[in-house]
Formats: C-alpha cells, structure tokens, sequence
C-alpha cells in the first residue's frame, strides 16, 4: 500500500513538472513573457529585489523580472518592497522619508540574507549585462502620501531619467496604482508602457479611458474569460501570485501576456 502511494505521489510530480503543449493565444505574440518576482521570487537564497536574486533570474532562462521600485526623499528610485525600511534592514524609517545616502548601506537583517543591501535602480542596471534583451516590469509602490505637482512631476522625471539613461523605453513596463501618478507620467511620456495595478473591472476602465498598455491582476483574480474581455480591447493583461505551479499553469491556460512567478524554474521548463 505504502508502496502504491509513493508511485502515485511520483506521478503527479512528474506530471506537473513535464512541458505541456499550450496554445495560447493573447497580445504578445502569442508567446507569454516569463518574469521572475523581484528576481527569483519568495523563498529563494536571495532576497526579494536584490542583484544577486535578478542577475540570477535573468542567467537561468527568464524573458525579464519584476522589481519593486520607491523614491527617496532626494529623488532616487531604489529597489525595495516594503514601507518601512525597518521591515527587512538594519535601517529605519520609511523609504520617502529617507535620503539615499542615508540608506545606501542597509542590508537586510534576516541572517541567511545579511550579506546582501539594498540598491538603486540606477546602480542595477548600469551593472546588469545585456539588459536590452529583457523585459522589467517596474512595480511603483507610490506610499508617499503626497499628492502635489511637485511630488508627482518629480517621481515622473525620475523614471523617465531612468529608462532614457539606460535606453529601455521597449523594455520597461511601468505598473502603477494611483491615477494620478499614471496620469502625469502619460501626459510627459506618452510613449511609455504603463499598467494600471488593480482589480480587473476598475483597471480594465482606467486602462480605456487613458489609452493604457495594460493591467496587472493578482493570477487567482482573473477568468480566462476577463482576459478574452481585456484583449478584445487592446488591453495586454499581467498577473502575479503566481506562487504555486499549479499557478503557472492556470496563468498559461489563461492566455495572459506576462506572468510575475515565484516558481521561475518551473514556469520556464513548462513554455521553454
């Protein structure tokens, strides 16, 4: 009996693991862009968001990667996730309220992750090879709470810098939630790719009436049906949460555009 379970357990794990004939079809080609979640995604021997974690991604096979993107105070955008530094480093304070030379060495506190710190986009992608033939979809977490011109005028320019230093203006995807930084990046650069992050009927509206690239929903948020609905309309359709391989493959038989996975080997071996 014992014997019968195992075999049945080895199966199913090889079945999951096998390449699976797809057809998909979407807006992309019909291909599906693979990008890993801040690099090699969630419980990975890197940290979310760090050079080693998306040098890594980017070396096994992955289209591109996601990256979590907030600005400090003086105006430098830095890969990092969560609000507060305190979260993950050995520094404090919520990322807005910091300079970049005040937070440029902090390095994450877990003990298998000590040996890595924080950086800016600028630093990533002036040190990564060959980032002309990847894929960045650039995940604005807008926690300043500050509304003004002079805010978002400033954290446009900042992106725009970015991408036209690094002549990835084809490359990079800009996901954002608040609408009016979506809106004020649009009106100074119409020609950049922007998703809006959200639910899927209010992104598929905002994603209409601004003329967007896209939207970005969570992978276990979305029908098959909804993305039909999002491409019928020109809307591409990104999706993250993918955590599971089970995941990948519904996010492939959904026929979305880009899939955010945390099972990168995985989703790789299955459209590879």
């Amino acid at each position: 009996m014992k014997n019968t379970i195992g075999l049945i357990v080895l199966l199913f794990l090889f079945s999951t693991c096998q390449k699976k004939d797809f057809d998909i079809v979407n807006l992309n080609g019909n291909k599906i862009t693979i990008l890993g979640h801040g690099g090699m995604g969630i419980a990975n021997r890197y940290p979310l968001n760090t050079f080693e974690s998306i040098q890594n991604c980017l070396s096994i096979g992955a289209d591109g990667t996601e990256i979590d993107v907030q600005m400090t105070k003086d105006g430098v955008l830095i890969a990092f996730h969560s609000e507060s530094l305190d979260d993950k480093t050995d520094a404090s304070g919520k990322v807005y309220t910091q300079t970049w030379n005040a937070i440029e060495d902090a390095r994450y506190v877990d003990p298998i992750y000590s040996n890595y710190r924080i950086l800016s986009l600028d630093e990533l992608f002036s040190n990564l090879s060959n980032i002309g033939e990847h894929t960045f979809f650039l995940d604005c977490k807008n926690f300043d709470p500050d509304t003004s011109l002079t805010y978002l005028n400033a954290f446009s320019n900042a992106l725009i810098q970015l991408i036209d230093k690094h002549q990835l203006v084809n490359n990079i995807y800009i996901e954002l939630k608040r609408r009016d930084v979506i809106e004020n990046l649009k009106n100074k650069r119409p020609d950049l790719n922007i998703f809006v992050y959200t639910s899927f009927d209010i992104g598929l509206a905002i994603a209409d009436e601004l003329a967007l690239q896209g939207i970005v929903v969570a992978v276990d948020k979305i029908s098959t049906e909804e993305v039909a609905t999002a491409h019928a309309s020109g809307i591409m359709v990104a999706v993250f949460n993918a955590h599971s391989q089970s995941r990948n493959i519904a996010a492939i038989e959904k026929n979305v555009d880009f899939v955010q996975t945390d099972k990168l080997r995985h989703l790789i071996k299955m459209l590879n």
